[in-house]
């Protein structure tokens, strides 16, 4: 801020004094220009917020990493997503995981006209959790949900293979349907894949075609207002990601290792499906220190407990386990399901690790029926040796 004021007063005391002023910025009057001028103002901001919110160097670090891996999603899920031209765009990757993810999920996000219609096939593959959330981007910036479809609701033939339309009238075609059209406006589809254990289920497939154009007709050339508008979008995108951490309840620091129920009510469709569930926290413990969280066993058709960081980053789950799925836990004699929580791994049959961090998010997420009634996990902070202890002997006791 202030380096403008600084180059504001040497421009006019170089004028006052005589000297030429400067010849102006080839292409500064662009809309594109200045859109990106105004995404690189967004980024201070951003770098600003998360360097005051951050509570250490590893914090204030992976802050700095997090901020330009909500750039790259923000870009390619919302920059080069083209209606004319769509294509589903995987938003987190092994590395770069934001938005509070899954880390035992896949997203993958589509943009879409009114004013155009379209086909989705593609095959159900074997995961336990699909679907599909169609959002209309309201006034507001904020989007609301007018279609959903899960893996029940699918029509699917004898080799799993579906159709999914997305146009103005329903079509004289198989396949389900959800109603577009001009009034709709524009927005996106979400697919979530859920998987119980990556090592042997096999991830759905799909892709998406314009109705009435051949996949690979070429498009006119980018014209200066589309590209500017497509930084416009970016710029929104990743501030609503970069901010997560402030508005998505429970904020960081706020009633520290305690679980609150939530669901997509509480979060806005553009969050959460209508049948994910949740159950979230912040953690807050240190380098001695560990969590025991003991909860009920679920009857669902996925559930999982994740470790996220300040930024709503999932830990390092390519090296590390900070999740663990229904398929991934041991129950206790006494019928309950006990994590162990510490910033490194422990001797515990489902451990989880912060990966050093000292606080963060935690959080239960389900996919089940909408009056689904969880119990609320119970969280216990111990000095590390003492919760070590204590979760062997109840892992034992009959």
């Amino acid at each position: 801020m202030f380096r403008n004021v600084i180059v504001s007063a040497l421009l006019i005391a170089a004028s006052i004094a005589g000297a030429d002023e400067p010849e102006p910025e080839p292409f500064s009057d662009l809309q594109s220009v200045k859109a990106f001028d105004q995404l690189m103002s967004t980024l201070g901001e951003l770098r600003a917020t998360i360097l005051r919110d951050a509570r250490s160097d590893l914090e204030a670090a992976e802050g700095m990493r997090f901020i330009l891996r909500a750039l790259a999603m923000s870009q390619d899920v919302s920059g080069d997503g083209d209606p004319r031209a769509p294509h589903f765009a995987r938003m987190d990757t092994k590395r770069r995981k934001i938005g509070g993810d899954n880390p035992d999920g896949e997203y993958d996000n589509v943009v879409w006209d009114g004013r155009t219609d379209y086909r989705i096939t593609g095959n159900r593959g074997s995961v336990d959790h699909l679907s599909f959330t169609v959002l209309a981007v309201q006034p507001t910036g904020r989007s609301k949900s007018i279609g959903y479809l899960n893996e029940r609701d699918l029509e699917l033939d004898e080799s799993g293979n579906f159709t999914l339309w997305l146009t103005a009238e329903k079509p004289d075609a198989p396949g389900n349907w959800i109603k577009t059209g001009p009034a709709a406006g524009w927005g996106s589809m979400l697919v979530r894949q859920y998987l119980g254990d990556r090592s042997t289920e096999e991830l759905a497939s799909y892709e998406v075609d314009v109705v009435g154009r051949e996949r690979y007709d070429p498009l006119p050339a980018s014209t200066d207002a589309e590209v500017a508008k497509a930084l416009q979008v970016v710029g929104h995108a990743l501030r609503g990601i970069g901010l997560l951490h402030h508005y998505v309840s429970p904020s960081l620091g706020e009633d520290p290792n305690v679980f609150k129920l939530r669901n997509s009510d509480d979060f806005g469709a553009d969050i959460s499906s209508t049948d994910n569930l949740y159950v979230i926290g912040t953690y807050d413990f240190g380098a001695d220190e560990a969590l025991i969280i003991e909860v009920e066993p679920m009857d669902v058709r996925f559930w999982n407990l994740a470790i996220e960081n300040p930024w709503h980053e999932s830990v390092d789950y390519a090296q590390r386990k900070t999740s663990r799925t229904h398929d991934e836990v041991s129950v206790d004699p006494d019928g309950k399901i006990r994590f162990l929580v510490a910033q490194s791994r422990t001797e515990h049959a489902n451990y989880l690790e912060t990966a050093g961090h000292s606080r963060g998010f935690m959080t239960f997420r389900w996919v089940g029926e909408r009056d689904t009634k969880a119990p609320l996990p119970t969280v216990t902070r111990l000095p590390l040796e003492k919760a070590v202890a204590k979760a062997r002997e109840l892992a034992k006791a009959d």
